[in-house]
């Protein structure tokens, strides 16, 4: 099989901001895999802040380097492909570049079978929740006009607020209040209220968690997601059991061998196709989980529609769903799964069901 990669610049509709840091744009990496005159695609997009730093160029170093030692297979032989990638010393390091080599061949593989990867797996797209659609972080009027443009161009059926506010808890709830107001300001004009998410990006001490989680329940909040920074997973056990709301942990876990180590402290697990290597991964992360008694969902990067139908292929398996990157895009270079009714929903065509524009 031949691979290629080739370099995207994409550009924010709106800048995101989280605890972290503003994303306004991102450079990611189209892969492709030829075989038997099929052709497979797949995404890569840069990651950080967590146990890892990838980013587009040295993802494209990294898959330059299994190149010559996976082309002689075919898509067909996963099973040797994962043993000769995992042999070398990139495979954790660099799980957005598996990622889009990962997505490729599973597109490559429905092509050549003529069906959607969704199907190849017997999957239920009846099963899939509604989307959530980010809110960054911003100043309360900002947060205002965001929420209503959001839902009015959207239809969302949640929204997930991004707090952990470099400025403090006073400010997050501020901004968080702003949300609500801004969604209740649009009344009848929506179809339904949104579900409300939160996300702190590891911005919260145990004891704000703590008041955060119960201020946050008393005004219909679902869940939230990783309250504290990774490396601080020793503080998970008392925060689990003084939190008003399930926890997600997100950049706590990476690989399906992260949970167990954490299970009993958390709630749920939010897995990402760059974070953890592609849908091959993504699938064993989901086995663990349902083993240990945790819920599923599943979040996204700075991914095109490309990557995001990817993760739609197998959404119908998540409890909960954050598959909206591609709607702040401007523009998004590629077609694929649709929104419809809130939720991210992938085609009939084969393979990933994606086209470039």
């Amino acid at each position: 099989m031949r691979i290629s990669i080739e370099h995207i610049a994409l550009t924010k509709q709106h800048p995101l901001t989280i605890s972290r840091g503003t994303s306004a744009g991102s450079n990611n990496l189209l892969v492709t895999v030829e075989h038997d005159g099929v052709l497979g695609i797949g995404e890569m997009a840069p990651i950080s802040g967590g146990a890892i730093a990838e980013t587009a160029d040295s993802a494209a170093a990294a898959i330059i380097g299994w190149r010559t030692c996976i082309e002689s297979l075919t898509p067909w032989d996963w099973q040797e492909i994962e043993l000769r990638i995992a042999a070398g010393d990139l495979a954790r390091q660099y799980t957005a570049a598996r990622a889009a080599l990962d997505m490729a061949i599973w597109d490559w593989r429905g092509k050549a079978l003529g069906q959607p990867v969704w199907r190849l797996l017997g999957l239920n797209l009846g099963r899939i929740p509604v989307t959530s659609v980010t809110v960054g972080i911003n100043p309360p009027e900002i947060v205002r006009e965001r929420v209503v443009e959001i839902l009015q161009r959207t239809g969302a059926r949640s929204l997930k607020v991004k707090l952990g506010s470099p400025a403090g808890e006073e400010q997050d709830r501020l901004m968080f209040a702003a949300a609500q107001e801004a969604a209740n300001s649009l009344g009848s004009a929506l179809e339904v209220q949104p579900l409300w998410r939160v996300d702190a990006n590891g911005g919260w001490s145990v004891d704000t968690a703590i008041r955060m989680t119960a201020w946050l329940a008393e005004r219909g909040v679902s869940y939230v997601e990783q309250p504290l920074l990774r490396g601080r997973e020793a503080d998970l056990p008392k925060l689990h059991a003084e939190s008003a709301l399930p926890i997600y942990a997100d950049e706590s876990i990476y690989l399906s061998q992260d949970i167990p180590a954490i299970a009993d402290s958390i709630d749920g697990v939010n897995l990402k196709l760059m974070k953890c290597g592609g849908i091959t991964e993504a699938l064993r992360i989901v086995h663990t989980a349902r083993a240990h008694g945790l819920k599923v969902m599943y979040g996204c990067m700075s991914e095109t529609s490309l990557a995001i139908s990817a993760a739609a292929q197998i959404s119908s398996l998540a409890d909960e769903v954050d598959l909206d990157s591609h709607l702040n895009l401007n523009p998004d270079p590629f077609t694929g799964a649709l929104l419809f009714e809130g939720r991210v929903v992938p085609t009939d065509m084969p393979g990933l069901g994606t086209s470039r524009l």
